[in-house]
């Protein structure tokens, strides 16, 4: 389109904006349409794609062409029915078909081992992690004419006389500002997990504590957001709630998961249990759990203490991703003193639990039934006697995996007003949009990350078509 600098611009270089440009890009090819397209990357080339590039990207799917079963239920139910239940049916029907097309660029799948030795849900797996998404998608994305320009922040979006996009505001690595004419704009930033005026904002009190679960969140800074809620978009999606997971805080690697629990005791600093550490299976149970280390245990901390059985299980390698080693003791006590807990109360503890424990056959791949009696706190699956020696204990804090509060959009990605009128020429994908309440359905946030960034991509280019014609 004549007077513009890039026809498209995408914000964000991670799986949500990676699936939008090279959706837009071969779309507009299809359509003998000649549009220029730029994503804008606030990282360097060598840190590009926000969370995705490091994560493990699990997807609860049955096989690259099934979603699992109760994939829209589970969303809904999770979110206590805040979820449009349209949004997880479009989920759900379009999932395979987008696999495939992320298959079709070269990345493979397959059920490789994760840190949930229990699971309700299946997960499937990109071999190479959610970098090979980014490394894929960028590379087909680049060879059909993308720019990507690094080290640049988006930090404002101008609008016509009639309230539709004609421009982003990008802030350069040497401080300088410029702007960009555009005719549309998709924002796959990330959350806000890296500003912590924002977490304040939203979160609340002691939120600066909660680290991201990698660098990549360090990039999420939310202006994305605020820079569409400014012009009139309207919020969606729990902004007083993340997804939590549980960590080894001694750690400095990405996602350094603490994922043994069940099969252990978790105590607070006064060495007391604060939980049902057997509820279910871990998968379903890890962000309630990390959200109770935050709120509701002193210096928000607590510690895994086990046993020599614990290298009985198998696989509990992949529960372990920390890489620091365990702490280590003799006695109870001697545990008690390296992770300055009240040794007589830790005790007392240990020795509880063990007398609660039943008799029968511990399963570790599936919920067993061993269940405590007569403690104040039961606990209600894989309860078994911490009596072997030497002693093991690991120190367990929240981090924060993304936020869940975003903006509000349509089917096709479009940015809604407060009335749900869609800002002309606005987009908003990933962790940018707002879409989870609640409790937060595993393995459905790279997997919506790259259907609905492919439906925008599609629907952008649809946009800039139709407003190209109307000038002609």
């Amino acid at each position: 389109m004549s007077g513009v600098d890039y026809d498209l611009v995408i914000v964000g270089c991670g799986a949500a904006g990676t699936a939008s440009a090279l959706a837009a890009a071969e779309r507009a090819k299809e359509e003998n349409e000649n549009l220029t397209i730029a994503i804008l990357e606030r990282a360097p080339f060598e840190q590009r794609g926000g969370n995705t590039r490091w994560t493990a990207a699990y997807m609860r799917m049955e096989n690259i062409d099934k979603p699992a079963d109760g994939l829209v239920e589970d969303m809904v139910s999770f979110s206590d029915s805040f979820m449009d239940r349209a949004y997880a049916e479009t989920l759900r029907d379009e999932a395979g078909e987008t696999l495939r097309w992320v298959e079709s660029k070269g990345v493979d799948f397959d059920y490789l081992p994760t840190m949930f030795l229990t699971a309700s849900r299946p997960r499937l797996l990109p071999i190479g992690g959610g970098r090979a998404i980014i490394d894929a998608l960028t590379l087909r994305a680049r060879a059909l004419g993308v720019e990507i320009i690094y080290e640049t922040t988006a930090w404002d979006l101008t609008l016509d006389d009639e309230g539709a996009i004609n421009g982003i505001k990008v802030r350069m690595a040497d401080g300088t500002s410029m702007l960009l004419k555009t005719s549309a704009v998709i924002l796959g930033a990330g959350g806000f997990q890296g500003n912590k005026e924002m977490m304040a904002q939203y979160i609340g009190r002691d939120s600066h504590k909660i680290p991201p679960v990698s660098e990549g969140g360090l990039f999420n800074k939310g202006e994305a957001i605020r820079m569409a809620l400014n012009i009139g978009a309207a919020g969606k999606g729990q902004f007083d709630a993340f997804h939590a997971e549980t960590v080894d805080p001694r750690s400095k690697r990405e996602e350094a998961g603490v994922m043994l629990f069940p099969y252990a005791v978790l105590v607070n600093k006064q060495g007391k249990r604060f939980t049902d550490e057997g509820v279910t299976t871990i998968d379903e149970q890890y962000e309630e759990v990390a959200r109770k280390i935050f709120y509701e245990c002193e210096d928000h901390i607590a510690y895994m203490i086990t046993d020599q059985k614990m290298y009985n299980i198998p696989n509990y390698e992949e529960a372990l991703q920390t890489d620091i080693p365990a702490i280590v003791g003799e006695t109870i006590e001697d545990i008690a003193n390296q992770i300055g807990v009240n040794a007589e109360n830790l005790k007392h503890t240990i020795d509880e639990f063990n007398a609660a424990c039943p008799t029968g056959e511990f399963i570790y791949n599936r919920v067993d039934g061993l269940a405590t009696t007569g403690l104040a706190l039961n606990k209600s699956n894989w309860s078994i006697p911490i009596n072997e020696g030497p002693f093991i204990a690991y120190p367990i804090i929240c981090c924060n995996v993304f936020t869940n509060g975003g903006l509000a959009t349509d089917l096709n990605g479009r940015v809604v007003t407060g009335d749900e009128v869609a800002i002309p020429g606005l987009y908003a994908v990933g962790e940018t949009s707002g879409v989870y309440y609640g409790k937060y359905p595993g393995g459905t946030s790279v997997l919506r990350c790259l259907v609905f960034g492919r439906r925008a991509g599609h629907d952008a280019v649809r946009y800039i078509a139709e407003k190209e014609k109307s000038y002609q």
